[in-house]
């Protein structure tokens, strides 16, 4: 008799539940929350310079990102006192942030607010609401420039990959902005991904579509760049930061119902492999 193919399921998100049952509730509330802050909303702004978000699905985006807040929040915990002062940088709709706020943190979210307001007014008034600071990087800069080192901790969660040129820039106004000792957080999408090196053996580009790009209104706001682990590593270290964890863990996986095929192999290499993870989550401690 033939074979039956090996199926996984996977129950998202009592899962997560289970492993993060510390900070699974605050995270997932806040998703929650901010999913009535990005319903119905225009989202043609932000399209203009990522065409690839174009007909994206922002409600199940704040759900499978609570993968990542609990990761965030757990390590927040571990190394940063309660009540100290954090920024969440890059923060769009504010999903680590709110959290943050809710664990006892005075926490700030900073972005371009301004030059996308239509999409994001609910959500920074939610995030008013809930005693968050709101930072419009269209009236600060993007480096800060006035801003000294007053934070305990700076999360940077998916903005590196963002950022055109190099990160340097970017990794000295984080660092800038915390305290002596202060923690860095960060996480970004690993280039060594067990999917992306399969694309690229077929000869497939691991890069965004060119055409998409190609067609952009400038800037080109998708991702320009992306690191692997010791790259992450190297470039923390480069500014003057100690790596005090380096994690790496799947994502996409979790909006699939069940693993099996291509899918379910993949899973399983990347359960050997580490580095073949989808995205690389790091903690830094300032030291110069």
């Amino acid at each position: 008799m033939p074979e039956t193919p090996e199926v996984i399921s996977i129950d998202f998100p009592a899962c997560i539940r289970e492993e993060f049952p510390d900070v699974f509730e605050c995270a997932w509330s806040a998703a929650q929350r901010l999913k009535d802050a990005v319903r119905d909303v225009d989202f043609s702004c932000l399209e203009q310079h990522s065409p690839g978000l174009k007909g994206f699905d922002w409600s199940n985006y704040l759900d499978c990102s609570v993968i990542r807040v609990v990761r965030a929040l757990r390590m927040l915990l571990q190394f940063v006192p309660k009540g100290a002062r954090v920024l969440d940088y890059g923060a769009y709709f504010g999903n680590f942030a709110l959290p943050c706020g809710e664990l006892g943190y005075i926490a700030d979210a900073a972005d371009f607010y301004g030059t996308y307001r239509l999409t994001f007014q609910r959500a920074i008034e939610s995030l008013r609401q809930e005693g968050i600071g709101v930072l419009d990087l269209d009236e600060t800069g993007p480096d800060l420039s006035s801003t000294v080192a007053s934070y305990d901790a700076v999360l940077c969660m998916g903005v590196i990959e963002h950022i055109a040129h190099t990160p340097r820039l970017l990794l000295e106004t984080l660092n800038r902005v915390l305290k002596p000792n202060g923690t860095l957080i960060l996480d970004t999408p690993n280039l060594a991904y067990i999917y992306k090196r399969k694309q690229l053996s077929r000869g497939e580009s691991v890069f965004p579509d060119v055409a998409v790009q190609f067609g952009v209104q400038p800037p080109f706001e998708g991702h320009h760049r992306e690191y692997t682990v010791p790259e992450v590593q190297w470039m923390l270290n480069a500014v003057g930061h100690e790596i005090l964890s380096i994690e790496t863990f799947c994502y996409s996986l979790y909006g699939l119902k069940y693993l099996q095929g291509e899918d379910l192999e993949n899973y399983r290499i990347m359960q050997r492999d580490p580095q073949s993870r989808e995205l690389i989550l790091t903690v830094s401690r300032k030291t110069i």
